[in-house]
């Protein structure tokens, strides 16, 4: 589904406006699709507004600052109007100093009317790139609660906060956070869920392939968790000690781990630690998650730390009840014991129960999963996301008029 396929009212009159509205989108990364395993959350969420904003009403640019050239080797499945890639290692530096001064004539030579930032180097760029092109309104973005936001960004959005006409929080947790631990006022953070693009028909997916491919039966139950190896909060290790107390009670179950990045050595050598190696499979980056997601019996999401996590949403649009922890905007997404279970963070034990309740309950599995479905349906797609970000768009134009 692109932009053409969704149907919007008309848009409010706008005084001295001339449409298509240009918004300017900075990240510090990559914006990636949804089909690439290997991206962050944040990058296929830009991608996917991006690429699904009315044609008619907005003309999105993305400008990608990520100092290498992954970005370049990255194929779009869907058509986004421009995409620019201005590689910005360190923004004090005087090649730094060159790329502010590339984006302002960019922003000037395109008649940007919103510069709308992702992650902490775009705030710092779009915020002065705004005042020196004359940009009415900036928006930025907070995705997670901060577990790697720097405080020299706090520092200095307290400073230039007063410019920031909107902060767009993926998540009421995430908005809390913003409240209380930077001070912005809490009626300029807006909430806006993260979407999906859902079907009614689940599709042909090769549910079994995973299963042959790695030597296990179709009857063999399968606990899975797809998350990167980058950061110690996606707790794998609690996901390892639970893998352990499960196999103590059903010793045929398999347990796969998708992604990669440079802890995933180190918790290698925990699952042979623990003697659970075997039945442990580390499967790295992956080209067919949507497979393995539909191939799992639980999906699994262990994080000490989150905003609004993607794969949750994913794995329960793929009908698969979800064991969470209690993070962030988990409990916005899970109906404790309807959709699936939240557990406490940091807890083998508990995670380890709520899966083993449910390897022993297939038919409450199935229910959960079915319900989940339900709920990815009504709140979190695609569609719900882009109308709100341009009701966002819209009203801020008009009261800057």
């Amino acid at each position: 589904m692109c932009a053409s396929d969704l149907e919007r009212s008309d848009p409010p009159t706008l005084t001295n406006k001339t449409l298509p509205i240009t918004v300017m989108y900075l990240i510090d990364t990559y914006i990636s699709s949804p089909e690439q395993s290997s991206a962050g959350g944040t990058e296929k969420q830009l991608y996917l507004l991006a690429s699904s904003l009315n044609s008619k009403f907005f003309r999105p640019m993305v400008v990608q600052l990520s100092p290498n050239d992954l970005a370049l080797s990255k194929p779009m499945t869907r058509e986004i109007a421009q995409i620019f890639h201005l590689p910005t290692k360190k923004f004090y530096s005087p090649h730094g100093v060159y790329q502010f001064y590339r984006l302002s004539r960019l922003a000037q030579k395109n008649n940007v009317d919103i510069i709308h930032t992702f992650f902490e180097k775009s705030e710092v760029m779009g915020w002065f790139v705004g005042r020196l092109a004359g940009i009415p309104i900036w928006v930025t973005s907070r995705r997670d609660l901060g577990f790697k936001r720097g405080k020299i960004y706090e520092r200095i959005f307290r400073l230039t906060a007063k410019d920031c006409k909107r902060c767009v929080a993926n998540c009421y947790a995430v908005k809390n956070w913003v409240v209380q631990e930077e001070g912005f006022p809490s009626d300029k953070v807006d909430v806006i869920y993260n979407g999906l693009f859902f079907s009614d028909d689940k599709g042909n997916v090769q549910e079994n392939s995973l299963r042959k491919g790695l030597g296990f039966g179709n009857n063999t139950s399968l606990v899975g968790m797809i998350a990167n190896f980058n950061f110690e909060i996606k707790g794998h290790v609690y996901f390892l000690g639970a893998a352990k107390k499960i196999l103590e009670k059903i010793p045929e179950v398999k347990f796969i781990l998708v992604g990669d990045g440079p802890l995933k050595p180190r918790y290698e050598e925990v699952a042979r630690e623990l003697g659970i190696h075997r039945n442990v499979f580390f499967l790295g980056n992956r080209a067919d998650v949507p497979d393995i997601i539909s191939t799992l019996d639980i999906s699994v999401l262990s994080s000490t730390s989150e905003g609004l996590s993607n794969v949750i949403l994913e794995s329960m649009a793929a009908g698969k009840p979800v064991v969470a922890t209690n993070v962030g905007g988990s409990k916005e997404m899970i109906q404790d014991g309807v959709t699936g279970y939240l557990v406490p963070p940091s807890d083998s034990q508990s995670m380890a129960a709520a899966i083993i309740n449910l390897l022993q309950n297939p038919d409450k599995a199935i229910a959960m999963g079915s319900a989940g479905r339900e709920v990815v349906k009504d709140r979190f797609t695609v569609e719900t996301m882009v109308k709100k970000y341009e009701e966002l768009y819209f009203s801020l134009l008009k009261n800057s008029s």
